[in-house]
């Protein structure tokens, strides 16, 4: 039997694998049990630690009672899921926050006392090793006493780029300050000591959505037991940057948690002009081996012989390193700074009012619709639910989270169900009340390419197969211009044109796309069409699409090729003219066919990102590359992989980049005539939906 230390992990969601990896590199503790509601997730993350899956905490403690457990389960979960563990003495590792508010808070503390166990919250980035070293250099006495901390928190906010709302942090100011500003709190509260004032400063309202209003900026002075601070945060920052500035008494430490740099400056014995010329030289030459730590790190990662570089991993892993330290060598221990930063958020909200988000309205058991739209309430769905509804239609509308929803989805028109194409069961629930069927739930995502091709080919058959059983009348299948190969300019694409004939030389999503058409076509007992929207612009989608090439920050944009050729843009507007003419449409005109929708007006990506700098005032600027040289740098990148034993590794296609470069013409006279579709011809209208619609966007 292992003498090492059994750990479970409560949740099997996104931060679940990163904490998954943490514990492999920690030789004294093993993972022995996943325990999430979702089998199907829990059992491939088990697979991946050599634990077993349990779908309950009560299942998994009267099988296995671990050693420790990290509950990494979303915030409105936390108390229910780590009290019974709790109970039984089991010391727990709580993700931040540590609960929805203080009195959750309490609770927790108190079942903690009362199982004699520890009870620790993840607040990793107090152990980010940028911040550990900015704070040994002021314990080392080299600058004097700290009097106090300038901290600039900017920080891209995914979910809001994405538009997912329904995301726990958008539900109130409190919940935003929780999920996000707990990062430099939890760094100050190490800093400064115990908050006793807090003077906020909020930004104004922002409105991303109809019906969505979000607090995003703030100004914050804080009065510590050691020293005073100022907090700067903004939340959805295009340019990340996350700094600190420690004024001593002696000196200057600053910090720069994204770039992991710190420098210093205290003065020398020497006349000022000489002083400040050692002083720059000291921050270059720190700044100089940080640099150049961070690509030695990065170097070691990709050839597997060292660990993950990047920060973020490097905090979660000391702070995992720091609580299994503990458990073996100190008493029962509780931690309180999760408490007081859950009552500095709380206080820091008072005060801000914003209107409060709508909860979706349960339907009516017997509700009918004419139209079912699942993966609704994204871009495209967001516009066809308000479309159809202003023609009087009634729409069930399925997605996997209902929250925040936009006012357009509140309408009496309106019926929303939660849940995922995944599960057949719910979708037959959902399209047994409509005749029509429209299919724009992604249902990928995976960890490696077969798992995201096996979600969006299961998802789409799920559909399908609920489709014929429930009786449909049509199935409207969105797929996309990615699985055509459009890496030949001497050949038009047009409806007759069939999918890339060879999937496994493209990449995972293309591929996917692939694959699921060709389920789609061996589907029977409904009849489908398919509709591939190519690259859809306008209001409420980011205007950085990654047709036009890699984006590693949004100013720059690496092309796929010298980004001279026409591109296949479409508006969301006419795609959704498109679905409902397709939903209208005799069954004969549609059934087993796919039509291409692409618009009139088709730019150059050179002339695309020309056009968004301009109006947005950004200096975005776009790269050409050749085809030679991306297939040198992926070549290079497959290389260092396959000597450091990665497995499963695409090879290289130079078929794929070739399509994405989208070289090849695109006719759509056949589907503009089949559905009576005319899409969008004039550059003044394109240029105000595609381009100027993003000219102040409040998001």
């Amino acid at each position: 039997m292992s003498n090492k230390r059994k750990v479970a992990l409560i949740g099997a969601g996104f931060i679940a694998p990163v904490h998954l990896t943490a514990l492999q590199s920690i030789r004294r503790v093993r993972v022995s049990a996943i325990v999430d509601p979702n089998m199907a997730r829990a059992e491939g993350l088990a697979r991946q630690a050599g634990a077993t899956a349990y779908p309950s905490i009560e299942a998994m403690l009267e099988a296995d009672r671990p050693d420790a457990a990290h509950v990494v389960t979303p915030p409105p979960l936390h108390e229910a899921t780590t009290l019974p563990l709790l109970a039984v003495g089991v010391p727990v590792l709580l993700e931040k926050p540590m609960a929805q508010d203080a009195e959750e808070c309490t609770r927790l503390i108190a079942a903690a006392e009362e199982g004699g166990t520890s009870l620790a919250i993840n607040h990793n980035f107090i152990h980010h090793p940028v911040f550990v070293r900015a704070k040994k250099m002021l314990e080392s006495g080299r600058y004097g006493r700290l009097r106090r901390v300038q901290m600039r928190y900017a920080a891209p906010l995914r979910q809001m780029t994405a538009r997912a709302f329904g995301h726990w942090m958008f539900n109130s100011p409190r919940n935003l300050l929780l999920e996000q500003a707990v990062h430099p709190l939890s760094q100050l509260d190490v800093l400064i000591g115990e908050v006793s004032d807090v003077q906020v400063l909020p930004g104004p309202v922002r409105r991303p959505a109809d019906g969505i209003e979000l607090v995003t900026d703030y100004a914050i002075s804080l009065q510590g037991a050691h020293a005073d601070a100022q907090l700067q945060i903004v939340l959805g920052a295009n340019f990340p940057s996350w700094t600190m500035s420690l004024l001593c008494d002696d000196g200057v430490i600053d910090a720069d948690i994204f770039e992991s740099r710190v420098t210093a400056q205290r003065p020398h014995a020497s006349i000022p002009p000489i002083d400040f010329a050692k002083r720059s030289f000291g921050v270059s030459r720190r700044a100089a081996s940080a640099g150049l730590g961070g690509l030695t790190g990065f170097a070691r990662e990709i050839l597997r012989l060292g660990p993950l570089s990047d920060g973020f991993n490097r905090s979660i892993r000391g702070s995992i390193e720091h609580f299994h330290d503990r458990l073996f060598f100190d008493e029962p221990f509780i931690d309180l700074e999760g408490s007081r930063l859950v009552s500095l958020c709380e206080k820091m909200a008072q005060g801000i009012t914003v209107r409060t988000p709508q909860a979706p309205a349960v339907p009516a058991a017997d509700a009918r619709y004419d139209v079912a739209v699942l993966g609704g309430t994204g871009f495209i769905g967001s516009r066809l639910v308000e479309e159809l509804t202003s023609r009087g239609q009634k729409v069930a509308v399925m997605a996997r989270s209902l929250g925040n929803l936009p006012s357009v989805f509140h309408q009496e028109n309106v019926g929303l169900f939660s849940g995922s194409i995944s599960d057949e069961t719910r979708v037959r629930e959902v399209i047994r009340r409509a005749p029509k069927v429209v299919n724009l739930a992604h249902g990928g995502g995976g960890a490696t390419r077969d798992a995201i091709a096996e979600a969006m080919v299961g998802g789409a058959r799920t559909v399908a197969a609920a489709a014929s059983a429930e009786g449909a009348e049509r199935l409207i299948f969105i797929s996309s211009s990615a699985a055509l190969y459009l890496g030949d300019p001497e050949t038009t694409v047009t409806m007759s044109t069939p999918v890339d004939p060879e999937p496994d030389t493209r990449a995972d999503y293309a591929r996917a796309k692939i694959l699921a058409e060709h389920a789609m076509e061996e589907s029977d007992g409904v009849p489908i069409a398919i509709l591939r929207p190519a690259i859809v612009v306008g209001p409420g989608a980011s205007p950085f699409h990654s047709a036009l090439g890699a984006y590693e920050n949004e100013t720059h944009c690496q092309g796929w090729n010298k980004g001279k050729n026409p591109l296949p843009f479409v508006l969301v507007d006419d795609v959704v003219s498109a679905i409902i003419a397709t939903l209208d449409a005799d069954i004969e005109t549609i059934e087993g066919k796919a039509f291409n929708l692409v618009g009139g007006v088709r730019w150059t990506a050179r002339q695309y990102t020309e056009e968004l700098s301009r109006a947005t005032g950004r200096p975005l600027k776009f790269h050409s590359s050749r085809l030679f040289m991306l297939m040198a740098s992926e070549w290079a990148k497959w290389t260092a992989k396959k000597v450091a034993g990665r497995k499963g590794l695409l090879t290289p296609s130079s078929r794929d980049f070739k399509s994405r470069g989208m070289v090849a013409p695109i006719g759509t006279a056949a589907e503009q005539s089949a559905l009576g579709w005319s899409p969008c011809t004039d550059e003044a209208q394109f240029r105000t939906q595609a381009i100027l619609s993003h000219a102040d966007d409040p998001a």
